[in-house]
């Protein structure tokens, strides 16, 4: 770097603190002159020009500028500022170590054996955040260190490292004073130290301590093998109610329930009273225990969740996998009969009943399609598809008739698909001629070919556009398919050929291509959006980026974005930026920039003076999303 001295020049004298900021960012890029003046601008009065110094210090002690090992150079330089009186300058010490120290792991130890003990503190406490190049080894002669701190620090730091041949050492200092035997606890829970568990158990036993009796039975827990479960009910009989908890949940945590040990009260109360994360703990509890009793606690809090949390899928899932995994049922039924749950909860109950495919709850669920509420017919009309049982065959085919609500009579109809029993046949047939909801007729089609295929398309030629539209929305057929691409009906020709893209094989492709090659644009434009669907990326695609249709150049441009590797996007759509027709350009735009990427930076960015303002606007927001 040149004028190295009038850098540091301004850094160490200009009366203007941005000067001396920007002076100390400079030298961030310099060699082994600039570590003395950084350093002493870090007491500088200015936060801004101690932050740069800062972060230039790790910039040099991180690169390979210096002739010598620049992370060794600036530890060392840097090192004297852990015995500052002032608490900025010490931490802002430890700050850089922990950036760059993993460079100078000898410099370190040597702070191990400082007659200071906050040095030696220091030192154990960067080795556990920095980890990488550390020997364990070194660190254990410190578990006799006559600080207490220092013993603790020792301790945490062997965990930190996972230096598992220290756990003997650890063990020796479950004797020593509180502070010091949560640390090494902490350590052999890291550790997973199996062969500490019988002396931490003596431990749990002997200490009056509540803060080490705590952390002993987490740390058993944390162990996680079958052994630690011995210790753990040794002390049960004399834990306190919240010890017992603690327990309870170290050995659900191992998937261990003891015989003759009575541990409900404990697992319902952790439900009711922790946290989501413990509440995890004691739904593997109510699985591991068949815990009937739990089903209310359960469901209660099911319906109490509100729909519009983030996490309130994965919640709702946990809750009900677990009452799926148990006996459940019965009480489950019984919760509904009563009619005294709310909304959610209820709806959550009849979900469940219809994943158990109870019997049982057949006649309830049929009752329940009466419901006020159209969720609660909705939910009990797929609960009774679930269960597949007969007895809801007429009842389903009143709802598909007489029910108000679109929503549940798609339900029903669904439900009898399900079923898929002849009698349904006949009322799902001719409710197909009076539907108008495109989503209900497709569901009434899927129904129909649900319970009988044959049946179904013997009458294909006579059935109105909107189920042959349906249908080729579904089928993965190509003879179906290419029934329905001849039909009369433009918008259902349309359909076929997309679906032909849908099914993808060799045989559906051709009949595509057949459909490019076509003079009507409307289905060639069908058959561009087939093709991406197919993912076929071919010389057929970029010729329609020629198409004297601008629509078809647009088309063209989605499909290949579809179809195509990045590379190849790249060398086809990058001409499209100066199409005549802005949404083609906009299409191509928007496809760049998922690829993303300097090249496609530039590239776009070179077109920001784009003479239509939507272009503008486009590449403007691509732009930055790159």
């Amino acid at each position: 770097m040149k004028n190295i001295k009038q850098i540091v020049f301004k850094l160490l004298n200009d009366p203007e603190p941005s000067v001396r900021r920007q002076a100390a960012e400079e030298l961030g890029s310099a060699d082994e002159r600039a570590v003395y003046p950084l350093i002493k601008a870090l007491k500088d009065e200015n936060t801004a020009v101690q932050e740069a110094a800062t972060q230039s210090l790790i910039s040099l002690g991180s690169g390979n500028r210096f002739l010598i090992n620049s992370g060794e150079v600036v530890t060392y330089m840097v090192i004297p500022l852990l015995r500052e009186e002032e608490a900025y300058l010490r931490n802002t010490a430890i700050l850089i170590i922990k950036e760059i120290g993993h460079r100078a792991p000898q410099l370190i130890y040597k702070l191990l054996k400082d007659k200071d003990p906050d040095i030696r503190k220091f030192a154990l406490d960067l080795i556990s955040d920095i980890k990488k190049g550390f020997d364990g080894e070194k660190i254990i002669p410190l578990l006799k260190d006559p600080n207490g701190n220092v013993r603790a620090a020792a301790a945490h730091a062997l965990g930190e490292l996972g230096y598992k041949e220290a756990i003997s050492a650890l063990i020796e200092n479950l004797q020593d004073e509180e502070w010091v035997v949560f640390y090494v606890l902490q350590a052999l829970a890291q550790l997973k130290a199996e062969e500490a568990v019988d002396k931490i158990g003596e431990l749990l036993l002997s200490t009056d301590s509540l803060l080490i009796k705590s952390e002993a039975i987490d740390t058993l827990g944390k162990i996680g093998t079958e052994k630690v479960s011995q210790p753990l009910l040794k002390y049960f009989p004399v834990a306190t109610k919240d010890e017992k908890k603690e327990i309870v949940k170290a050995l659900i945590r191992i998937g261990i329930i003891p015989d003759g040990q009575e541990i409900k009260e404990e697992v319902l109360s952790i439900f009711k009273e922790e946290e989501w994360e413990d509440r995890l703990i004691a739904l593997k509890g109510v699985k591991l225990l068949n815990l009937v009793e739990a089903v209310p606690l359960i469901v209660e809090e099911a319906g109490a969740l509100d729909p519009g949390c983030f996490d309130y899928e994965e919640k709702i899932e946990a809750l009900g996998e677990a009452l799926l995994s148990i006996d459940s049922e019965d009480e489950l039924i019984s919760m509904i009969e009563k009619n005294k749950l709310k909304y959610r909860a209820k709806a959550f109950v009849i979900k469940l009943l219809g994943k158990l495919r109870s019997k049982k709850a057949v006649p309830i669920l049929i009752r329940l399609l009466e419901d006020i509420k159209r969720d609660i017919r909705i939910a009990s009309a797929k609960a009774l598809g679930e269960i597949g049982s007969t007895q809801a065959i007429k009842p389903l085919i009143k709802k598909i008739n007489e029910d108000q609500d679109a929503n549940v009579r798609k339900a029903a109809i669904e439900a009898l698909g399900m079923i898929r029993v002849p009698e349904a046949y006949e009322p799902l047939y001719h409710l197909l001629e009076r539907e108008a909801y495109p989503d209900i007729i497709e569901a009434i089609v899927s129904a129909l070919i649900s319970i009988d295929q044959e049946r179904f398309l013997k009458n294909l030629k006579s059935y109105k556009k909107e189920v042959k539209q349906a249908l080729a929305g579904m089928t993965y057929s190509i003879d179906i398919l290419d029934m329905l691409s001849k039909c009369e009906d433009r918008e259902v020709q349309k359909a076929a050929i997309y679906g032909l893209g849908r099914v993808a094989t060799e045989e559906a492709i051709a009949k595509i291509l057949e459909f490019i090659r076509s003079d009507d644009k409307e289905l060639k434009k069908a058959a561009i959006l087939a093709l991406g669907e197919a993912s076929f990326c071919s010389d057929v695609l970029f010729q329609c980026l020629e198409d004297e249709d601008p629509w078809i150049r647009y088309y063209a441009v989605k499909s290949i974005s579809k179809a195509c590797d990045p590379e190849i996007l790249m060398e086809k759509l990058i001409p499209c930026l100066d199409d005549p027709f802005p949404p083609v350009v906009i299409a191509a735009v928007e496809a760049l920039g998922e690829i993303g990427g300097a090249q496609v930076y530039d590239i776009l960015a070179s077109k920001r003076e784009h003479p239509d303002r939507e272009v503008k606007e486009k590449i403007e927001e691509v732009l930055q999303k790159i």
